[in-house]
């Protein structure tokens, strides 16, 4: 049983009885509805224990967010535990600690907000103090700053990590759960790498393992470098025209360890030539020197320089991005996104582009009764675009891919009733490999 007090100089105190037993709350000179909402706390909080529940989510919150002060009053007269005061700093690296299966790129983008938020917060403020108009007011200092995607990031991984708290109880509310920044796609960078593009940076590179690398990210659609570390001559079937690509962006989804990637004309090319260079017991990796921590960056902006031409954004990821858009004009989605290792949610938001030939198709279709012989000469146009991809009918059919797969065996494993497909022989020792 609990009373509220009032003394003769004008403070209060909250009056608890248990068991012939009084403790005092000196709560001082406060207003009087000030008083009685803490008196009316203190019942919540005595009936709660009493009856074995958790606190509803209003008394939750009030004993989150009272001073200091009066919870050591409350812990002393027993009506709460004391709360451990976790701070920024402490939980951001312990949320980090709770995640070993990050990339270490996944890490260093995670350590980058983290500087950023202990910088405007403060590496020794409490969890439960940091309010949602905090919240807002240091996304907006970020977009001041920094660019939108880059600020969406670090938003977002707030967003995150606050939910943690949330979940494991140290806050009651994620003060950053409406704080709304909208997507971080940056459409402006987007740039169609067109063939003429390529070929000229082809030309430009001196070694076949650097033309190699250009051709699996405009032609075979791969994630540079991530997805060049794991490729092996053992995973390449010339036979059937596909190879096997490890992805570390996808392994931690079921069945998105590996993808099978159709051996493309240009890519076939490229491969065959660094072949032709290798010498006798070489290594299995396509490119041995290659790291997850090599950087690609210098190397396309040199071979721009070299081939004369303004190096367009992002230059591995738009080359990834037109090649999806390519496909997706020619096979179905659930096609291009098997090859391409990516869900249909993903390939609109980040990968799929609008062209300019979209446009000149579309203001060619008519309302009107002629509007069907336009849709025929448009899908026979579409049918054309086998030219784009360098495939012909012929081609596009040896390469079609098998979605079926679901074992991660080497693509040259002799399938019953078959035989195992031959590799060119390696030439004689003594020729040069020609690094990246």
């Amino acid at each position: 049983m609990a009373c509220l007090n009032r003394r003769k100089d004008g403070t209060f105190r909250i009056i608890i009885t248990q068991k012939e037993k009084q403790k005092n709350i000196q709560l001082g000179k406060i207003p009087k509805k000030t008083a009685e909402l803490c008196l009316s706390m203190v019942e919540r909080i005595t009936a709660a224990q009493a009856a074995g529940v958790p606190l509803d989510t209003e008394t939750a919150t009030w004993t989150a967010k009272i001073s200091d002060d009066l919870h050591s009053k409350l812990v002393k007269a027993e009506v709460l535990q004391q709360r451990h005061r976790q701070t920024l700093k402490a939980f951001f690296k312990q949320y980090a600690d709770e995640h070993p299966e990050w990339k270490p790129r996944t890490l260093s983008g995670f350590q980058t907000a983290t500087k950023k938020i202990l910088m405007f917060f403060g590496e020794h403020t409490p969890l439960e103090s940091v309010t949602a108009d905090q919240c807002n007011t240091f996304k907006a200092e970020l977009l001041r700053k920094a660019a939108f995607s880059h600020a969406a990031k670090i938003v977002e991984r707030a967003k995150s990590v606050f939910r943690s708290a949330v979940q494991g109880k140290l806050i009651t509310e994620n003060p950053f759960a409406d704080v709304k920044i909208g997507r971080s796609v940056n459409t402006a960078r987007q740039h169609f790498t067109t063939v003429e593009e390529v070929n000229a940076l082809l030309e430009a590179c001196n070694a076949p393992s650097q033309r190699l690398i250009i051709v699996l990210a405009r032609y075979g659609g791969l994630r540079c470098p991530s997805e060049l570390v794991g490729l092996r001559w053992s995973e390449v079937n010339w036979d059937k025209k596909r190879f096997i690509v490890h992805s570390p962006k996808t392994e931690h989804h079921k069945g998105g360890e590996f993808r099978v990637v159709p051996l493309f004309p240009e890519i076939e090319a490229a491969m065959s030539a660094l072949w032709d260079t290798l010498p006798e017991g070489a290594d299995d990796r396509i490119f041995p020197n290659m790291t997850w921590r090599t950087s690609l960056g210098l190397f396309i902006a040199g071979i721009a320089h070299r081939a004369g031409i303004k190096l367009w954004s992002k230059p591995f990821h738009n080359m990834r991005s037109s090649r999806a858009t390519e496909l997706i004009a020619v096979f179905p989605a659930h096609v291009v996104n098997k090859i391409m290792g990516h869900t249909e949610a993903i390939a609109m938001a980040h990968y799929r582009q609008v062209l300019d030939s979209d446009f000149e198709k579309l203001s060619a279709l008519k309302t009107d009764e002629k509007s069907t012989h336009c849709v025929e000469k448009i899908v026979k146009d579409s049918a054309n675009e086998h030219a784009i991809l360098g495939l012909h009918e012929s081609e596009a059919e040896k390469t079609a891919i098998d979605v079926t797969v679901r074992q991660s065996t080497s693509c040259n494993k002799e399938q019953p009733g078959t035989k195992p497909p031959k590799l060119p022989k390696l030439p004689p020792r003594g020729v040069g490999t020609g690094n990246v």
